[in-house]
C-alpha cells in the first residue's frame, strides 16, 4: 500500500502597521493570496496558528524583537515548527522595514533555519538552503528600498505634524475632540456641547465636594444623565478619564506611537487648544485631593457618609487607626470609634467611644474647622475657605512642576542629550516652581490677615451639628462630604485618648506591683491614687487635633455631655498656648505636650 505524503505546512504571515489598513481591505486581501497560494503549490494552510502583527511597526523591528514574527522564528529554532515549512508574505517590506544591517539578518535568519519563504505578490519563492544569489542581491535591494521609504515617510509625517502644531491656533490638528465639544466644518474652532459640558461640570463640583469617581458614576446613573458613549451607564474609570484630562482647561496633548505599538505624550501640551470649560485652580485642587486619597486610601463611606474621620483619627496610646463600628442605628443599635489594635486584640485594649458623640464634641470644639462656611455649597462665601483652597491648587501646581523637573534631569541620562537644551529647560522649570511658592506666600499672607472666624452663638453651632447628624434628610450626603472634606483639608493629625490618662494608671498599679510592697499598703495607695484620679476627671475622654497652620487644640471632655469639657489647651500659630484645666487658667510657663499630665 503506498504511503500517503504529508502536504508541507504554509503559514501566513500579515503585518499591517496602522489599524487604518485594518478597517480597510488589507487583511482580507493578504488572508485570501495565502489561501489561494496554498491551494495551487499543494500545502496545508495552519489556519489555527495566527501569525499578525496588527498596528504593530517593522520599521524599529518590534514585530521580531516582541511580535509575532519573532515568536515563530523562536519556535523555528526549537523544531516546533518543521523544516522545510513555507512562510507566506505579501512582500518582503513585511517582515522588516529597518536599515539594512538590520533587516538583511531577518531575511537569512528565515531560510537559514529552513524555512521558504514566499512573496505573494511575485510568487517568488526564496528556498531554504538553496538561496541564489540573485535572490540574495534582490532581497538587499528590497529591504533597503522599504527602509528608505519608511524613513522618508516618517520624516514626512513628523514635519507635517510639528507644521500643524505650530498653527494649531489657526486650524485644528484633528478631527477627534472631546466628548463635550465638535469641531466646526471649517477646522478652525470648536463648538461646546451644552448638555454635556453641564454633565462635567457637575463631575467636577462632586468631585470637588470630595466625591469620588464610583459615587459620582453611581448619582449620575440615579439621576438617568445621558451618557458620552454608548455604554450602559456611567463607569468609575470614564468618571476618573474626565477628571485628569486636561482638556477641560483647554489643552491638547499631543501622542505618538512607539515601535511597540503604545501612544504616548509627545511634545509639549498646546495650550488654548480648546475651550476651557473648568478653571486651572478646581482642576488643580481636586487632583491633590485625589492623590492624597490615593495615598491615604479612601475608606468606605455608606449612604450617609458615617464617619467623618476616616484615615485621621488615630489613638493616642498604640498609634493604630481609629475603626468605625457599626452595629445598626439607635436606639438598639450602636456606633462607635475604636482602636484598630484593641479591636484585634493586639497590645491595646483602650475602650471605643460613642462616634455621635466624638463627632459633636470635634465640631464643637475645633472652631477652626469654620462649619458656617463648609456647609454652604459655594466655599466661597468664606474668605479663609477660598484662600485655602487656593494654596491646595498651588501646592498641586508646583507638585507638578517638580515631577516635570525630574523628568528633564532624566534627559541628562540619555545619549545624544543636548546639555543645553537640558539647562535651558530646567532653568525655566525652577522659574516658574520659584513664581509659584512666591504666590503660596502670597495667599498665606492673606488668610493670616483675614478677620477671624466669625462668631456664633453656641446654640446655632448646635442647630449645625444636628443638621449633619441628621442621618434622614435628602442631602445628608452632601453635607458630610463637605465637611470630611474639610477635614481631609485641614487636619494635620488627630489622636484620641478614649479612657483619658486611665493608662498611665494601668503603669503605676503595674509598678507597685513589681515593688513588692505589702499587699493591704499597696492597695490602699492604689485606691487613694484611683479616686484622686477620678476627682480630677483625669480618666475622662480626650482628644488632640493639630492642624495645617499650625494650630493645635487638645480637649477632655465631660463624659456625660459631649459639649462640655473638663479642661482645654490652644495652641496658635506663634507658639502661644492658652486655656483652663478644670476651672483653673493654663499656667504661661507649661508646654502643649505637657498640658494636663499633672
Amino acid at each position: 500500500m503506498a504511503s500517503i505524503t504529508a502536504k508541507p505546512l504554509a503559514y501566513s504571515y500579515i503585518r499591517m502597521s496602522t489599524d487604518i489598513q485594518l478597517r480597510g481591505d488589507s487583511l482580507r486581501r493578504q488572508e485570501q493570496s495565502s489561501r489561494a497560494y496554498a491551494e495551487q503549490h499543494g500545502l496545508q494552510l495552519v489556519e489555527d496558528f495566527k501569525l499578525e502583527d496588527i498596528g504593530v511597526s517593522a520599521f524599529k523591528g518590534a514585530n521580531v524583537s516582541s511580535g509575532a514574527l519573532g515568536r515563530f522564528l523562536d519556535r523555528v529554532k526549537s523544531g516546533s515548527i518543521p523544516k522545510g515549512s513555507f512562510l507566506l508574505v505579501e512582500s518582503l517590506d513585511r517582515i522588516s522595514r529597518q536599515q539594512i544591517m538590520d533587516a538583511v539578518p531577518v531575511f537569512f535568519d528565515i531560510v537559514k533555519n529552513g524555512i521558504n519563504l514566499v512573496t505573494l505578490v511575485d510568487n517568488h519563492v526564496y528556498r531554504a538552503g538553496d538561496t541564489s544569489l540573485a535572490d540574495v542581491i534582490y532581497s538587499i535591494v528590497v529591504l533597503g528600498r522599504a527602509y528608505e521609504e519608511s524613513k522618508t515617510k516618517s520624516v514626512r509625517i513628523g514635519s507635517a505634524w510639528e507644521n500643524k502644531r505650530k498653527n494649531a491656533a489657526h486650524r485644528k490638528l484633528t478631527r477627534v475632540a472631546p466628548a463635550w465639544l465638535s469641531l466646526r466644518e471649517d477646522r478652525l474652532s470648536f463648538d461646546l456641547v451644552p448638555e454635556r459640558v453641564e454633565i462635567v461640570r457637575q463631575i467636577f463640583k462632586m468631585a470637588d465636594a470630595g466625591h469620588g469617581s464610583f459615587t459620582i458614576a453611581r448619582r449620575l446613573n440615579q439621576s438617568n444623565e445621558p451618557t458620552f458613549t454608548k455604554s450602559n451607564g456611567w463607569y468609575e474609570s470614564y468618571i476618573t478619564k474626565i477628571l485628569n484630562n486636561r482638556a477641560v482647561l483647554g489643552e491638547f496633548q499631543p501622542h505618538r506611537y512607539d515601535e511597540r505599538g503604545d501612544r504616548l505624550p509627545h511634545g509639549d501640551p498646546v495650550p488654548g487648544y480648546f475651550p476651557q470649560i473648568i478653571s486651572e485652580d478646581q482642576f488643580l485642587r481636586i487632583r491633590a485631593a485625589r492623590r492624597k486619597r490615593l495615598v491615604e486610601g479612601a475608606g468606605r463611606k455608606g449612604p450617609e457618609y458615617r464617619n467623618l474621620f476616616t484615615k485621621i483619627a488615630k489613638c493616642e496610646y498604640c498609634g493604630s487607626p481609629m475603626r468605625f463600628i457599626h452595629k445598626g442605628y439607635p436606639p438598639k443599635g450602636t456606633q462607635t470609634l475604636k482602636c484598630t489594635n484593641s479591636i484585634r486584640k493586639l497590645a491595646c485594649d483602650s475602650s471605643g467611644w460613642k462616634y455621635s458623640d466624638f463627632e459633636a464634641s470635634f465640631l464643637y470644639f475645633v472652631k477652626e474647622i469654620d462649619l458656617t462656611a463648609t456647609l454652604k455649597a459655594a466655599a466661597a462665601d468664606s474668605e479663609k475657605v477660598s484662600l485655602e483652597q487656593q494654596i491646595a491648587a498651588v501646592d498641586e501646581k508646583i507638585h507638578e512642576l517638580k515631577a516635570k523637573r525630574d523628568k528633564i534631569f532624566e534627559l541628562l541620562t540619555e545619549p545624544g542629550s543636548s546639555t543645553g537644551y537640558v539647562k535651558e529647560k530646567l532653568d525655566e522649570c525652577e522659574i516658574q516652581i520659584e513664581d509659584q511658592n512666591g504666590n503660596r506666600s502670597h495667599l498665606q499672607e492673606q488668610i493670616d490677615s483675614v478677620a477671624a472666624i466669625p462668631t456664633i452663638t453656641a446654640g446655632e453651632l448646635l442647630e449645625m451639628i444636628e443638621a449633619i447628624q441628621d442621618l434622614s434628610a435628602p442631602d445628608i450626603y452632601e453635607r458630610r462630604a463637605a465637611v470630611a472634606n474639610r477635614l481631609r483639608s485641614v487636619v494635620t493629625s488627630l489622636t484620641i485618648a478614649a479612657d483619658g490618662t486611665r493608662k498611665k494608671f494601668d503603669k503605676v498599679v503595674k509598678f507597685l506591683e513589681d515593688e513588692q510592697l505589702d499587699p493591704f499598703e499597696r492597695d490602699k495607695l492604689l485606691e487613694f491614687i484611683k479616686q484622686s484620679n477620678a476627682d480630677a476627671q483625669r480618666y475622662n475622654r480626650s482628644f488632640t487635633v493639630v492642624l495645617a497652620d499650625g494650630v493645635s487644640r487638645r480637649i477632655v471632655l465631660n463624659n456625660d455631655d459631649p459639649t462640655d469639657f473638663v479642661a482645654e489647651v490652644h495652641l496658635d500659630k506663634e507658639g502661644k498656648i492658652t486655656g483652663t484645666d478644670r476651672g483653673m487658667p493654663i499656667p504661661v510657663d507649661t508646654t502643649f505636650e505637657n498640658a494636663f499630665k499633672n
